[in-house]
């Protein structure tokens, strides 16, 4: 049940074939699946001859870079647990992550080694970290190194389908996050559940602009291997670019964040771009406005697709059929397999056009939280997985989102926890008390914003608090507007009404 044979089988089934072509700002490079293959069996061989053994947990800090898929592949080859870490995190977050895993081995590359260092300074365990192109000041084993040592043949460890495959760390509703366990079955059923609403083939090409080192990356890399297509994949979102990859590469499905449809509306110019090729296109991880939604379609002419889900759910739950007209604002039926039900507050079902809590069970749904009993309690109950997001089904069983009974901004289609600026803003000296929401934003959906009560005779201006924020938060989670009142608003029983709060900043 390795997840790891899917690549060996995708050559079995499709021969020798370009899986991944990326291109970066200065270079091009084409990895065929035999390549990949070959490449994750000798770093498989290298990591367990470092003692790496079944079920023990390697993190992987990296940005956009051609080795991803054979480190996926070759950590699970090697019986290993995959922890992607987001590389925007700050070393204190990684360092929180690294700890609370107990990773044994730490994959980065040279351009990060200054943050995984400083995150690594005085850890409580020892480990292995390996540079894919550096020593990290000599601190680190070569990963070229390491791979010229292991073997191409290495056969892949046997583990069970409820084995361990993926741990990947998601904020929550507190400053700390949860690790998400996902077994080898969980990820494989929700791949193929998925695949049966949104099939490819061998002529399609994948435009990867999302890091492979996440959730969604690593259900296109299976995707890719399930299907026998290509993926052309980019070191970062540059909205020209990508509109002139589509139209050179002749991409066919290409996945985004509301925000980078957005920014390519902009862009868009009928006279040199052309989407003639895109079979699919689609948005995802968060609410693509209305209005941007059709002027795309029209623009573009092509039809974007929406899908929900989230890591918990392996992360597929639902998503627009091609068969059905769309409805903006619908994030599609459940994929086969899943059940989905809307419940109030006390876990009933809502009536049909109701509003309630999106609540799903199947195969994808996740083992349980790494080392948080009480987290899994309250997210799993009778076999369901509580989503914490509020939404509706209409007649035809579409499920539209409203909202969120989670805190979570999503900024970009990036899940910022306003838990950690909210912790930090409380340090400092002037403040009393400190809430942290999501506003609208035309550019990424939402802009994380702040409302402050300073303590009795102290002063501080937003200025000042900014640069306080930007010195131990990454600028893309921290607040860029603050609001001083003299209370925050509150329930009867002490509780922060947050919504209150997102109403003054509207006004």
């Amino acid at each position: 049940m390795n997840l790891a044979r899917m690549l060996d089988e995708g050559i079995d089934k499709f021969g020798t074939y370009d899986q991944l072509l990326f291109q970066g700002d200065n270079e091009q490079q084409i990895l065929t699946n035999v390549e990949i293959r070959d490449r994750a069996c000798a770093l498989a061989s290298g990591l367990q001859s470092l003692g790496l053994k079944k079920g023990e947990v390697v993190a992987v800090c990296v940005s956009n870079i051609p080795e991803i898929p054979e480190i996926i592949n070759g950590i699970m080859r090697a019986g290993g647990v995959f922890l992607p870490v987001i590389f925007m995190l700050t070393p204190p977050e990684i360092r929180y992550i690294i700890e609370d895993s107990g990773a044994k081995i730490v994959i980065t590359e040279e351009k990060l080694a200054d943050k995984i260092l400083e995150a690594l300074e005085d850890l409580n365990h020892s480990l292995e970290l390996i540079s894919v192109d550096g020593t990290a000041g000599g601190r680190s084993r070569s990963y070229e190194e390491l791979q010229k040592g292991g073997s191409r043949e290495t056969p892949l460890a046997a583990v069970s389908p409820d084995d361990l495959a993926m741990l990947m760390y998601t904020s929550g509703s507190t400053g700390f996050p949860k690790g998400v366990m996902l077994t080898h079955h969980n990820l494989e059923s929700s791949m193929r559940q998925g695949a049966e609403v949104w099939p490819s083939t061998e002529a399609d090409r994948y435009l990867i602009t999302v890091p492979l080192n996440h959730i969604f990356g690593v259900l296109g890399y299976h995707e890719s291997c399930f299907f026998g297509s290509s993926m052309l994949l980019l070191p970062r979102f540059n909205a020209e670019k990508a509109l002139d990859y589509i139209r050179d590469f002749k991409i066919t499905v290409a996945f985004f964040v509301p925000t980078m449809i957005a920014m390519m509306l902009e862009q868009y110019d009928d006279e040199v771009h052309s989407m003639k090729s895109i079979k699919r296109m689609i948005s995802a991880g968060s609410p693509l406005a209305e209005e941007t939604l059709l002027s795309a379609m029209e623009r573009f002419g092509v039809k974007i697709y929406h899908g929900y889900g989230l890591t918990e759910a392996g992360p597929t739950v639902s998503r627009q059929r091609e068969d059905t007209p769309l409805k903006p604002g619908s994030v599609g039926p459940p994929i086969p397999g899943l059940e989905l039900q809307l419940v109030d507050e006390q876990g009933n079902p809502v009536p049909r056009g109701e509003e309630g809590e999106i609540i799903c069970r199947g195969p994808g749904v996740m083992k349980r939280y790494w080392n948080r009993p009480e987290a899994t309690a309250e997210a799993l109950r009778d076999g369901w997985l509580y989503t914490g997001d509020l939404g509706r089904l209409d007649q035809d069983g579409e499920l539209f989102i409203v909202g969120r009974k989670k805190d979570l901004i999503i900024k970009g289609g990036e899940n910022i926890d306003p838990g950690v600026s909210e912790n930090l803003l409380l340090k400092h000296p002037a403040i009393l008390e400190a809430a942290v929401v999501g506003i609208p934003d035309a550019k990424y959906g939402e802009e994380v914003a702040a409302a402050v009560v300073l303590k009795a005779g102290k002063t501080v201006s937003e200025s000042d608090l900014m640069g306080y924020m930007a010195k131990h938060l990454h600028h893309f989670v921290t607040p860029k507007k603050i609001l001083f009142l003299d209370e925050l608003p509150k329930t009867g029983v002490g509780k922060i009404l947050k919504r209150e709060i997102k109403k003054m900043f509207e006004n």
